[in-house]
């Protein structure tokens, strides 16, 4: 007989994303609490003025790559994007493991993500345009244009979730067999220590290079399309 049950236990991978949740919501409802008692007159200080000094280093930054209007609607959350992968891709130093080490969970950016540029494209251009756009220049040649374009819309972001997964799976291979060779040559805390460095470099530019991906596809899905 097949056994039914109504929930099946959570995968490490959920549970570490999860745990990364909680603690990240915490985190920034007490952070945001303290900013909202600052007084605007006086200069900030300690760990809060170095979180701001991150916030606008980050604005900074992607306003480069978008203009105010998209920057203002998605700024928020490309920088929970960067925050969240930046953690999860280095969980395992503590002993958890990486969210991103589930295919389910890497291709749940996938569907956030193109969410994310599907909103873009519907709030700062007209529907009628973006279907103009699918359908090519050459309207004779839309029967065939409109199906491959069509893919392309969902190839995009889709290939984005499996390189992150690839990507950080590649990472951790590599660190263990590195770790491998150097703990039966030099030692463990040798192993141990590059571990970590490796651990760390990985994680933080995964992270990064899924921000700017989401970054340059958001706005490219808007103005690739206001050009057009």
């Amino acid at each position: 007989m097949n056994d039914f049950t109504l929930f099946e236990p959570l995968s490490p991978a959920v549970r570490s994303t999860i745990i990364i949740v909680i603690i990240l919501s915490i985190f920034f409802i007490i952070i945001g609490l303290r900013i909202k008692k600052l007084d605007p007159n006086k200069t900030p200080k300690g760990f809060l003025f170095g979180c701001i000094m991150i916030v606008e280093g980050f604005n900074r930054f992607i306003s480069d790559y978008m203009d105010k209007k998209q920057f203002k609607f998605f700024g928020a959350y490309l920088f929970t994007i960067i925050v969240f992968l930046a953690f999860a891709n280095t969980i395992a130093l503590i002993g958890l493991t990486p969210p991103l080490s589930n295919l389910g969970v890497a291709l749940s950016f996938t569907v956030m993500t193109f969410i994310a540029i599907k909103i873009a494209e519907f709030k700062f251009i007209s529907f009628w345009k973006k279907m103009d756009n699918l359908l090519g220049e050459v309207k004779f040649m839309s029967p065939l244009l409109f199906p491959i374009n069509l893919i392309g819309e969902v190839s995009t972001p889709f290939t984005m979730g499996l390189r992150l997964f690839v990507n950080l799976l590649s990472g951790v291979v590599i660190t263990t067999m590195v770790f491998s060779v150097l703990h039966w040559t030099f030692g463990i805390l040798a192993g141990v220590f590059l571990h970590a460095f490796f651990d760390i470099f990985f994680g933080l530019i995964q992270a990064f290079v899924f921000l700017m991906l989401t970054t340059i596809n958001i706005s490219l899905a808007t103005d690739a399309n206001i050009d057009a």
